[in-house]
């Protein structure tokens, strides 16, 4: 794990000094494991944003495809050099290799972006997707093959387990972790576990994976390993952290939840497990009083059988904190506050569900209105945790599927370099026939915020270059949700797209969601 300290001096995220020792990135990798079957299959999704967000003119990718051995089947070079969509469909590919369409395939698909130009991160914005007609699950890029020893060491600086996602063991739903190794052979797998249940109680143990192959994909259900999880989870969501023996790749893990009844899956990528990370690099400062200490905006789905958990895990280092929420209208109108919602206790180690829809019962005109949450952590001591890590839950009950969208998101520290930002810039997909919403946020870590803020919207598409844009304003505390039906969007997107959204304001924020007339949701946080 790199240290957030390290984070923000090696992307200048707030402005900070320019380290004149950076080597610049000419390769941003990302690899993913990928899965065809009777059910469904896999796509990867990307925006040509290096023009965009860089101007780098022409960036070289290449795309390996192999299988769940490790061994190589395709790899072939494009050129990207326009602002528009983009995607690698896994059946494409594996008709380019002659492979039998009938049988079920795993394997990992890995992208490579070359430049002469400093893309400044090591991993590219990507959309890993799996879907079929009825249901698709997104989220961006996760495993990748380090591009040296150097840029390994920095991730390797300190280590620690993978957690920060839901897990589900019943007749019909089963969690899942995945990952592709790297080139080096892993002579025995080992995995550590601790699971917490809905109760806070917790459970450890440990097994082995065997022999692990260079580029080896592999695909676990954690019932092969955990028999007794079903009884430990007692048909309730729960969670669960991971400490491994891989090496040579960094290991963000696809993680979710398979459902037979409704043959169709959900996931999300693990996060760093901070409960034992206690050096002075692991907390922040605060430097003055004119911020929270963190805060992150949140949209809230209530409409129409839908529902929307907060979860907050046992995995951020130790610290006391109140739990502060307030909540706002469509016009930024302040309908809800509560200063002293949750106290959480760094010794409690629970696992924590907040249903936000509970709040917004008791709120006048509430089903026709559309909500946004500000959660705020106020810590005790000056101990502020660097990584804050909750999840998002968005789902709709009473329909096929039962398995939300888990989006794993971190609360906003309240650094008062970021008001040197001139502004923002944000990104994210958009799918046609999945009834895509996006959602846009103004809220600041800043505790008299009272900006409004200018917005540029520009769209683009898969089928060739286009593109046209719309501006909106929103006010400070405020949120808009823009679906395809907005701006004629499902006719200039005929497939999928993307949208860009550049404004003058560095507190924007937001959410891209799949609301699948199935009751399949997908979701993620904006790029």
């Amino acid at each position: 794990m790199k240290s957030y300290y390290q984070h923000l001096k090696s992307t200048k995220e707030f402005g900070e000094k320019e380290n004149l020792l950076k080597k610049p990135i000419l390769r941003s990798s990302a690899i993913f494991p990928v899965i065809k079957n009777s059910f469904y299959t896999s796509s990867i999704h990307f925006l040509g944003y290096w023009l965009l967000k860089r101007n780098i003119s022409q960036v070289k990718l290449t795309i390996t495809l192999r299988n769940a051995h490790g061994d190589l089947l395709l790899k072939k070079i494009e050129t990207i050099d326009s602002a528009k969509s983009f995607v690698i469909n896994l059946d494409t590919l594996l008709l380019e290799t002659n492979c039998n369409q009938d049988v079920n395939f795993i394997g990992s698909l890995e992208t490579e972006f070359y430049t002469l130009e400093d893309m400044v991160f090591p991993y590219p914005a990507l959309v890993l997707e799996y879907h079929n007609e009825k249901f698709n699950t997104c989220v961006h890029t996760l495993g990748r093959i380090y591009n040296d020893d150097e840029d390994m060491n920095e991730n390797n600086e300190n280590l620690v387990p993978e957690t920060g996602f839901d897990i589900h063991e019943t007749s019909d739903l089963h969690s899942f972790l995945s990952f592709v190794n790297g080139s080096l052979e892993n002579e025995d797998g080992y995995i550590e576990y601790v699971i917490t249940n809905s109760n806070s109680k917790q459970f450890s143990g440990n097994f082995h994976l065997g022999k692990i192959n260079s580029f080896e994909t592999k695909f676990l259900y954690l019932k092969d390993y955990i028999p007794e999880l079903s009884t430990l989870l007692n048909s309730n969501s729960g969670s669960i952290s991971i400490k491994h023996n891989f090496e040579g790749f960094y290991p963000r893990l696809l993680v979710g939840n398979s459902q037979e009844s409704f043959p169709s899956v959900s996931f999300t990528h693990s996060y760093y497990d901070n409960t034992n990370s206690i050096n002075d690099s692991d907390y922040w400062n605060r430097i003055n009083d004119s911020h929270f200490d963190s805060s992150i905006y949140v949209p809230i789905f209530q409409k129409n059988n839908q529902f929307t958990n907060l979860i907050i895990y046992p995995n951020f280092s130790p610290a006391d904190l109140i739990l502060k929420i307030d909540i706002y209208d469509e016009s930024g109108k302040k309908v809800y506050d509560n200063p002293n919602f949750l106290t959480i206790d760094s010794s409690d180690r629970k696992l924590l569900k907040i249903n936000l829809n509970e709040i917004v019962l008791g709120l006048d005109s509430f089903k026709n209105k559309n909500f946004a949450a500000h959660v705020i952590a106020n810590f005790k001591n000056n101990k502020i945790p660097t990584r804050i890590k909750f999840g998002l839950d968005v789902g709709t009950s009473g329909l096929n599927s039962k398995l939300p969208c888990n989006i794993c998101f971190n609360m906003r520290l309240g650094n008062p370099l970021l008001e040197n930002k001139p502004g923002s810039f944000h990104w994210a997909p958009l799918f046609n026939h999945r009834n895509t919403v996006f959602t846009l946020g103004n809220f600041s870590t800043l505790k008299n915020y009272n900006s409004d803020a200018n917005l540029e919207l520009n769209f683009y598409r898969l089928e060739d270059s286009t593109s046209f844009n719309k501006k909106i304003r929103l006010k400070a505390n405020s949120e808009k949700r823009i679906t395809l039906n907005d701006f004629e969007l499902n006719e200039f997107i005929k497939s999928e797209g993307w949208v860009t959204i550049k404004s003058d304001s560095p507190y924007i924020h937001g959410y891209y969601f799949n609301m699948n007339s199935s009751g399949s949701v997908a979701g993620d946080h904006l790029f």
